[in-house]
């Protein structure tokens, strides 16, 4: 089966398909979209492939799946290795995957940020300006796919007009992210892993959470839960967590060249 992960190495969830790969001992091709600097997801090609021009992508034999949920689901069903939604936990397991995906970790993410560096926010104004320029440019070159040229521009500036404004969520979005750690601590307590007593889908993208708040300077939150942060020791030091590459920390001279072309770049 020929499989092909359109990722980039820092997406929140493009780290949940590759960790969910891993985990499964899946043979793939991985390519690396540059989402920052080069602004790859708008090249024609990709965006025919991925009209909401975002990764992570999964191709498996000309079977395209956009959505990094929908990836877990596929993934497990349909490559071999233990099975991650046994159906003895699914509703549990469902459960907690439904109270992840509720939350907005972009707006977490790009909310401490803003409010850690003036820098970040002028960059991260420029650089949302640039993809709505984007947008338009390829709009223009590429009749053919006006229509979702202009459904990303609108995505585009909603997302400035959220992430810029002084009444975005961020202090909603950081309490509920004490709540949903506190959450995790509780159901710890009852099991070795996140929704049951074996690894599951859950796991994936709780260790993927897990390991943005470690990138984010959150950490404290894991060291002030017991039995969060022997979890998290347990699945950072899991061999699928090696292999898929997680990122909790952007080099300086790659974050350096982000900042850059966000600033500067056309």
């Amino acid at each position: 089966m020929a499989t092909i992960l359109y990722s980039n190495y820092s997406s929140y969830y493009s780290m949940i398909a590759r960790l969910c790969l891993a985990e499964k001992a899946v043979t793939y091709d991985l390519h690396d979209v540059d989402i920052h600097i080069k602004m790859e997801q708008f090249a024609p090609e990709y965006a025919a492939m991925q009209a909401n021009m975002t990764v992570p992508v999964l191709d498996c034999d000309g079977n395209i799946i956009t959505d990094s949920r929908l990836i877990l689901y596929f993934v497990n069903q349909h490559f071999g290795g233990v099975d991650l939604f046994p159906a003895a936990d699914a509703e549990a397991i469902d459960k907690s995957l439904e109270l992840h995906y509720a939350f907005s970790i972009e707006d977490l993410t790009m909310g401490n940020a803003l409010r850690k560096s003036p820098i970040a926010r002028i960059a991260l104004g420029r650089g949302l300006a640039r993809a709505s320029r984007r947008c338009l440019l390829m709009m223009n070159a590429h009749p053919e796919l006006k229509d979702a040229y202009t459904k990303k521009l609108v995505l585009e500036e909603e997302r400035k007009r959220l992430i810029l404004s002084e009444e975005n969520n961020y202090a909603q979005m950081q309490q509920r992210a004490v709540g949903l750690c506190d959450m995790l601590e509780a159901q710890l307590a009852q099991h070795q892993y996140a929704a049951s007593a074996q690894y599951s889908l859950a796991d994936v993208v709780w260790t993927i959470f897990l390991a943005r708040l470690v990138m984010i300077k959150f950490d404290y939150l894991l060291a002030e839960r017991k039995n969060l942060s022997d979890y998290w020791l347990r699945m950072s030091s899991r061999k699928s967590y090696a292999a898929a590459n997680i990122c909790t920390k952007i080099p300086p001279s790659k974050l350096i060249r982000i900042i850059f072309a966000l600033l500067f770049r056309a």
